[in-house]
């Protein structure tokens, strides 16, 4: 008996002195990378929360607890660090390395976060330099877009990937085929014309059938034909709904995206991306198919310069959930942005109505965009929506591999990001600063005018809806 109980006190002071060198171990490990990241690491004389310096918990606390609340704390965080020379605290030594103040903040341990209007220039600058998408902006997104051009990280590989899907969706050869975005606009407004005024309905669902029609009807060769189909059922609007939910938990957790690939349908994997796009792939190459018209985005991947592993069933999959979900989500929501303004303003709306009678003397035969372009309150009103839209409201978070980036502040401080770091900007932060928008929660499109009435093209180039640079969104024009 005396002896059963000596063995068994034994099995648990083992045990026990196991667990307790495992716990030590755990936290000699996180000391350690702490340590390094607080100390040591490149981007270690940046200031920021000590939290964010040190571990994505921060991170993960706003964005997957609070719900993508990080960028507004980011903002924050600008408004408390932007600030340095008035918080003595700050001015903390840590080993050799001192805080630099200014517009530059850490958000998390590898990256960093720049609210300065004239840094867009700097990091989106288009030419020679490389810059690549930073892993951690890319953990969130699903496997398959992944292998899109909007989802590919290096340099190299996105302008190779990018060149023939930004010459089919070219300004000129758009207005080529202006007559299909003229078509859907017609049958639209006639199923909004004859809609019951006393029966609601939500307006962005009608822009989604909208916008998806004329989206496959261009890159595909036939449209889903959702605006002909009863009530307002966007094929594609659920698909964009669940990636939103989705996004944040799978930055920080990358394994969900890929898993989703590979869920059956019956418990709650998207039908869109296993189903209906690879459906839209196959068919827009098949000859056979006669309302199908030829050529299409998907030919002109097939027939491009691009090796024999970039034309794949897999790659092409990947790069048409891209083009869908970028070409029907955000247009639909720019409209109505747009359409909730106008209704609610009954002076501009007015003012929108004159000049677009003056240009539109037939309201079944519209006008080539060549014309409508040139109108500067529609140009304006067009503008002021999608500033409010933001396009993606989290930070674009690039990588500079080969130089320094060397960042000179409006005060005369001089920042050297070091190569290899990443950074980014947010469109929401730029979009709502009332420095270069006054007023910034409102919808004023006589922002974007002149004391004549004419087109500014001033603020355009703080424009960061579709990203800026290299990297811009292909369907920019």
């Amino acid at each position: 008996m005396e002896l059963s109980l000596e063995t068994t006190y034994m099995a648990s002071i083992t045990q026990y002195g196991g667990m307790t060198l495992f716990v030590a171990i755990i936290c000699l490990y996180s000391f350690i990378v702490a340590s390094y990241r607080i100390c040591f690491h490149p981007l270690s004389r940046f200031p920021g929360p000590l939290l964010a310096r040190t571990s994505y918990g921060y991170e993960f606390w706003f964005d997957v607890v609070r719900k993508g609340q990080f960028t507004r704390e980011v903002a924050r965080l600008h408004k408390i660090y932007g600030k340095v020379p008035q918080l003595p605290s700050m001015k903390c030594i840590t080993f050799n390395n001192v805080h630099i103040p200014g517009p530059i903040v850490r958000v998390n341990p590898d990256e960093l976060h720049c609210n300065d209007p004239a840094f867009i220039d700097i990091l989106y600058r288009t030419g020679k330099e490389k810059r690549h998408k930073s892993g951690h902006y890319l953990a969130a997104f699903p496997k398959g877009v992944r292998l899109a051009t909007v989802g590919t990280a290096n340099h190299d590989e996105h302008k190779q990937r990018r060149a023939p899907v930004a010459k089919y969706f070219s300004h000129s050869r758009i207005a080529k085929h202006e007559e299909i975005v003229h078509e859907k606009a017609q049958l639209l407004c006639a199923r909004l014309l004859a809609w019951d005024k006393n029966d609601p309905f939500e307006l962005t669902s009608a822009y989604s059938c909208f916008t998806t029609d004329t989206l496959t009807r261009y890159a595909f060769g036939y449209s889903l034909e959702n605006l002909n189909t009863p009530g307002w059922k966007p094929t594609f609007k659920g698909t964009v709904d669940k990636m939103t939910g989705l996004f944040y938990l799978s930055r920080h957790l990358p394994f969900l995206a890929y898993l989703a690939e590979y869920l059956p349908l019956a418990v709650g994997a998207d039908s869109c991306s296993q189903v209906i796009i690879p459906k839209l792939v196959r068919e827009s190459v098949n000859t056979e198919f006669d309302n199908v018209v030829h050529p299409n985005v998907v030919d002109a991947l097939l027939e491009s310069d691009l090796p024999p592993s970039e034309k794949t069933l897999e790659r092409l999959t990947g790069e048409a959930v891209a083009v869908v979900l970028g070409g029907t989500h955000s247009i639909s929501t720019v409209l109505s942005i747009a359409t909730f303004h106008l209704l609610k303003d009954t002076n501009r709306q007015d003012r929108l109505r004159r000049e677009l009678r003056a240009a539109v003397r037939d309201e079944t035969a519209l006008p080539p965009w060549s014309t409508l372009e040139q109108l500067p309150y529609l140009s304006a009103a067009i503008q002021e929506a999608l500033r409010l839209m933001h396009g993606v409201a989290s930070r674009i978070t690039l990588v500079v591999p080969d130089e320094d980036l060397v960042y000179v502040a409006v005060d005369n401080s001089s920042h050297v990001i070091p190569r290899g770091s990443a950074v980014g900007v947010s469109s929401y932060m730029i979009h709502s600063d009332s420095k270069l928008y006054p007023d910034p929660t409102s919808f004023l499109p006589e922002r974007w005018l002149d004391e004549n009435g004419t087109r500014n093209r001033e603020l355009d180039k703080y424009m960061m809806s579709f990203s800026k640079g290299p990297r811009q969104c292909v369907g920019m024009q």
